[in-house]
């Protein structure tokens, strides 16, 4: 077995390899799974080396775990073509990051309308950037997941937006005699983070100015504007980079988790999902004095408050002076069926609304584009769609609004393919009864926001008689030794 001298012992050059790690949010990198346990256990030390994390093998995982189906760059190569030549590839590119001449080369943007109105504009990397951008997300999350809040759950391994419903609906219930909600909005958070301070923040954690170099490099990526214009990115994240929502959680758990859990943890609750934050109080005064103290602290850090939509809500079970929204829903206190008072969600009226409109504008604008096979089947993915994210409980009613509107938009964009009328109102309903399209959850497959943070209800409980089925023997026995 062929052996290294290393000082005064040696050591075996199989063992030299880097070991990939085999389970975990890290399978299939090598080391990487190292970095997240010493983060964990010394989160007060520095990193001094990171660019040796860029190998071929860490490369690969990284092109290996890129969506094929993603629009291309603005040089055109997708991933099938990317492929052909991989092993090359990767060694050149893994060359040019060892010898610090890689550049990132302009993304192509793409303007996005967004649910509230507007757009938002995502850029679009070339494929071989999106690899570099993979792996350095995936380097930066083995480093900072540990130090994350508890309670953040945006863009996290095996955190997801009904948690965060779910967390936010324990707070309430835990404060619904008195509870006060202070519901925020950062303008523009993605284009407004500045670089230095975002590497500043970086310096405290990674002592490698390689890295830094790297990081510095990703942010300044030129974007070419739908114009044609070609611009150099001088503040923000690049929406659409596997690194950006990384960065956001490391800016925003700088500028405000750990502040909040330093001056305000014993006088309220944060749930935060990305740039969404609620925090819930027990005292007006204390959530007013908390949004003063945010806006002078966003300031500082080159952030801005939009104080039209930031708002403290007192939302007492008793005695509430409102509802607040958060990821799409609106909280509110309803009754049960005894006429209790209880905490409920539904889909925000405004989401709702720009959802079914959104479908009515799929279907105008793809009516004659597919044949009518294909468009049912596009219809009944997009309902299942909508039920996953805003199927929670209390909502049914909601769920089946959706479910009836777009059956309606349906109804009535494919009677217009043609001059000749397609459909009678009969025919239509005998299609859906022979070829249904997907209908709303009923209460028992609804995800349970109201415990086990965001789970789906069991339908089939446990029963207490299972200890009355085993064998006569076995329960004698088992009655014996309770009793002796």
């Amino acid at each position: 077995m062929p052996t290294e001298r290393r000082g005064a012992r040696d050591v075996t050059q199989f063992r030299l390899a880097p070991e990939v790690c085999k389970a975990g949010p890290f399978k299939g990198y090598a080391r990487l799974d190292w970095i997240h346990s010493a983060a964990r256990k010394r989160p007060a030390e520095k990193v001094h080396a990171l660019m040796h994390h860029f190998t071929v093998d860490n490369l690969r995982r990284a092109f290996q775990e890129l969506d094929g189906s993603r629009a291309p760059g603005i040089d055109r190569v997708t991933k099938q073509e990317y492929k052909k030549q991989l092993q090359s590839n990767l060694e050149i590119l893994q060359e040019r990051i060892r010898k610090g001449g890689w550049r990132p080369r302009p993304s192509r943007e793409v303007l996005i309308p967004k649910p509230q109105g507007g757009t938002r504009p995502l850029a679009i990397g070339c494929l071989e950037d999106k690899i570099v951008q993979l792996l350095t997300a995936r380097i930066l999350e083995a480093l900072y997941e540990p130090q994350f809040h508890r309670h953040s759950f945006g863009f996290r391994r095996g955190r997801s937006a009904h948690q965060a419903i779910a967390r936010l609906y324990e707070v309430i219930e835990a404060r619904s005699a008195n509870a006060v909600v202070v519901e925020i909005d950062i303008e523009k958070f993605f284009n407004s983070i500045e670089h230095d301070r975002l590497l500043e923040i970086l310096g405290e954690r990674i002592a490698d100015p390689s890295f830094l170099r790297h990081i510095r490099r990703l942010l300044r990526c030129s974007v070419l504007h739908t114009d044609g214009k070609l611009a150099q990115t001088q503040t923000g994240t690049p929406q659409g980079s596997p690194v950006s929502p990384v960065l956001a959680n490391i800016c925003l758990n700088a500028i405000l988790d750990r502040w909040f859990q330093q001056e305000y943890a014993g006088k309220g609750e944060l749930v935060r999902y990305a740039d969404d934050a609620i925090f819930v109080f027990t005292d007006r005064d204390a959530a007013r004095r908390y949004i003063s103290d945010l806006e002078a602290r966003m300031n500082l850090s080159g952030l801005k408050l939009n104080r039209d939509k930031c708002k403290v809500v007192a939302f007492s079970s008793r005695k509430p002076e409102g509802t607040f929204s958060f990821l799409g829903f609106s909280f509110y206190w309803g009754k049960n069926r005894s006429k209790r008072k209880v905490l409920k969600a539904k889909t925000n009226p405004k989401r709702l609304h720009q959802c079914m409109m959104a479908f009515e504008h799929w279907i105008k604008a793809w009516r004659h584009r597919k044949k009518l096979a294909t468009l049912w089947e596009m219809a009944a993915a997009k309902l299942t769609g909508h039920y996953q994210y805003f199927g929670v409980a209390f909502n049914q009613a909601k769920l089946n609004h959706f479910y009836w509107n777009a059956t309606q938009a349906l109804f009535k964009w494919l009677n217009r393919r043609s001059q000749k009328r397609s459909f009678t109102w009969e025919r239509f309903m005998r299609r859906l009864q022979y070829e249904p399209l997907p209908k709303p959850p009923v209460a028992a497959e609804l995800v349970d926001i109201t415990r086990n943070h965001g789970s789906v209800w069991n339908r089939k409980p446990k029963s207490r008689m299972r200890e009355n089925r085993k064998s006569g023997s076995e329960r004698s026995a088992n009655l014996g030794l309770v009793f002796t």
